[in-house]
């Protein structure tokens, strides 16, 4: 092994530099596996492959410079030896991509082992290479041993199953993205393994070795793959690959030129000591460039240009699905692994995932946990102690059904828009990888409300009439403010029009069986337009009303029809429509897209019991696919239900934070006092609002309802 190291073995050859273009092209390869994020497993065969083709580009491109016949036989027992090491490690990348590897893992790890077994045995014996001979183009090139054939053969039968699987899967891939990306995986593959047409070199077949440069194109392919083609989603993290390749570039050629004119006499410190150097040269020199071209700009990392990357291509999306979903690949390219992601629904209570698939409710946040996560800045872990006492339950049952080791709250203000759910797979996330995902939170919950924006203004352009003429007209047709008695039924509302036309309205109807009907809704945007529709629906409950016996779930499609007529289908209508029956001691309804209404009962501690009626249904004016279904609940004496529009909650005070659902439930739920009166209790929620606005104009219309049952 001195032969190797001797400096005097070898003389820096101009012929070297065409075959330096395979190890390079590796190198650039490898560096990319390093420096990219996510998919570790896939980078890290992708690694290996590349590591174990490099002896044998370098072997390649030491020959024209290598002077010692002992030395380049050396060289060629080294690099030949990784040859099947790098064939088990290519299918193990190739099983991957096909999505086999888990399914033969372990027949494929004993692939990898056999050949690490060849490392010893080539490198130290001339079972694989029995010497050298000098090629008519002036260089060393092997002699087979008598076990090269077995290592061919070794080797064969450790690829091939790599390409079957690849081939199949890049065939029947559904899509069009994925078959492009596997096929020109497949076809690297190809061209580096045909870098074995040299083996028929080193059995005197053929005049020139060609399988370096085969190698080389074949990582270049890999390398238009990963970056082109977006094979690795490398596009999305940095440059420091490039910057990597350019430093070791310019540090081996620099290298190269100093011990040239050091001669072949150079001891080995001489040559150890020069490569060093030139190496620290180029890295102060590139440190200085940099420093320079930086100026006073802020030094960002990877994290911080995917958070970017995650702000610019959101710009472009208006649907939340889609931001949705690039979320999820910017935090699996950052830690490791993608998370869950839910949506919470505009039109109702209701999750889906950005695929459009609905979360069953009992997987879903209960309606009375949402207010609290919209809260929390940060992550909420499973067991954390800071999770108040009465809604622990509710956030364990959630974390049960999510697998969730932890939820990052995505909100804005006081409203929940999604949940980024990281799974009880993950590791549990510490320091600058937690920091990364609660931004990404935060940037995720801006380009939501970037988004709704986006969509609320050209509704609003398409809204162009604006006349309030119909204010007068509008306010006759609401009831007045006074409580209104039906039997021991007590029912009491008032509504504060953020303009002179508001599009909140609300009524309540005795029936002829003792009965009650609540009726309360709220019109996209405000404006006569609005109020147009409001009034349209009033007297379409009222119409029906009078007709006889009332079915909620024959109200709804008379209401949704009324709100198409006149909205033209560019106006909708939240509405909840509630029937309360003191005989039958029960509570119907139906919600609309509407707010949940609560209702609230004394328990026997003489403490508050809080129920959001919460139901499903798609806001009037879009036409009913189906009628939304009736709900119902008992009804017991001394029973309050608080109804509300969006405004209730969405009202801000000077320093522009809203209401909240969850202050107003914290409101309902200290009442202390048996058969507290309607009108007690709907005065009580006015002066709550009025104070949270402190003088501030109402933004949107604020409707509250109250309804006691005696």
């Amino acid at each position: 092994m001195h032969e190797l190291w001797a400096s005097a073995s070898y003389e820096p050859h101009l012929l070297s530099l065409p075959f330096a273009f395979a190890p390079v092209a590796m190198l650039v390869c490898i560096a990319f596996a390093i420096v990219m994020r996510g998919m570790p497993a896939l980078r890290g065969w992708l690694l290996a492959h590349c590591v174990a083709l490099l002896p044998y580009a370098i072997t390649i491109m030491m020959m024209p410079s290598t002077l010692s016949q002992r030395a380049a036989e050396q060289w060629f027992r080294f690099g030949a030896s990784f040859i099947p090491l790098a064939a088990a490690s290519g299918t193990c990348f190739q099983l991957i991509l096909a999505k086999k590897f888990r399914r033969y893992r372990t027949l494929a790890l004993l692939a990898v082992a056999s050949a690490g077994a060849w490392i010893v045995i080539g490198s130290t014996t001339d079972a694989a290479v029995t010497g050298v001979r000098m090629l008519d183009a002036g260089f060393w090139y092997a002699n087979t041993g008598r076990w090269a054939w077995l290592a061919l053969l070794h080797t064969m039968a450790i690829s091939i199953p790599g390409f079957i699987m690849l081939g199949r899967a890049a065939h029947v891939a559904k899509a069009k993205d994925e078959r492009r990306q596997l096929r020109l995986a497949l076809i690297a593959s190809l061209t580096t393994y045909a870098g074995l047409v040299d083996v028929g070199l080193a059995y005197g077949i053929g005049v020139f070795p060609i399988g370096w440069l085969l190698s080389g194109i074949g990582s270049l392919l890999i390398l238009r793959a990963l970056v082109v083609e977006d094979l690795l989603r490398v596009r999305a993290i940095d440059t420091a690959a490039p910057l990597i390749v350019a430093l070791l570039s310019s540090t081996v050629l620099l290298a190269w030129v100093g011990i040239s004119l050091l001669g072949p006499s150079a001891a080995w410190w001489g040559i150890v000591l020069t490569t060093g150097l030139c190496f620290v040269g180029v890295r102060t020199a590139a440190s200085a460039i940099a420093l320079m071209s930086r100026g006073a700009r802020r030094n960002e990392g990877p994290l911080d240009r995917l958070l970017g990357q995650l702000v610019t291509r959101a710009r472009g999306e208006t649907e939340a699905p889609a931001i949705a979903r690039l979320a999820i690949d910017v935090v699996g390219l950052g830690v490791g692994e993608p998370p869950e992601i839910l949506l919470a629904s505009s039109e109702d209570w209701g999750w889906s995932k950005p695929d459009g698939t609905r979360v069953a409710d009992a997987a879903a946040p209960d309606p009375l946990l949402a207010p609290w996560l919209a809260e929390q800045r940060g992550a909420v872990w499973r067991g954390d102690e800071s999770i108040p006492v009465d809604l622990a339950p509710m956030v364990e049952q959630f974390f049960e059904a999510q697998q969730a080791r932890a939820v990052v709250p995505v909100a804005s203000h006081d409203e929940l828009l999604a949940l980024v759910v990281i799974p009880a797979k993950f590791r549990r996330l510490f320091g600058r990888a937690l920091e990364f995902v609660e931004r990404v939170a935060e940037r995720f919950a801006e380009a939501l409300i970037h988004a709704r924006m986006a969509r609320r203004a050209a509704d609003a352009a398409a809204l162009a009439r604006d006349v309030e003429l119909a204010a007068m007209v509008q306010r006759d047709l609401l009831p007045a403010r006074d409580p209104k008695v039906y039997g021991n039924i007590t029912v009491v509302g008032s509504w504060r029009p953020a303009t002179r036309c508001a599009g909140d309205f609300w009524n309540a109807y005795p029936l002829a069986d003792g009965r009650v009907l609540v009726a309360i809704g709220d019109v996209t945007g405000h404006g006569v337009a609005s109020a147009m529709v409001t009034a349209a629906a009033i007297g379409a409950c009222d119409t029906w009303v009078r007709r006889g016996k009332v079915e909620l779930v024959q109200l709804a499609p008379v209401l949704d029809a009324a709100v198409r007529r006149v909205g033209g289908g560019k106006l909708a209508m939240t509405c909840f429509l509630a029937i309360l029956d003191p005989a039958a001691g029960e509570l119907a309804y139906i919600s609309c897209g509407h707010t949940a209404p609560y209702l609230c009962r004394w328990n026997p501690e003489g403490k508050i019991d809080l129920l959001a009626l919460v139901g499903r249904g798609n806001p009037l004016g879009t036409g009913l696919t189906a009628a939304p279904k009736v709900q119902k609940k008992p009804l017991q004496p001394g029973d309050v239900i608080t109804f509300y529009t969006d405004g209730v909650v969405d009202a801000v005070d000077p320093s522009g934070k809203p209401f909240g659902d969850r202050r107003l439930q914290l409101l309902l739920k200290r009442l202390d006092r048996p058969r507290l009166a309607a009108a007690t209790v709907h005065d009580l929620v006015q002066a709550n609002l009025t104070a949270h606005r402190s003088g501030r104009a109402l933004a949107d219309d604020e409707t509250v309802v109250v309804a006691q049952l005696s």
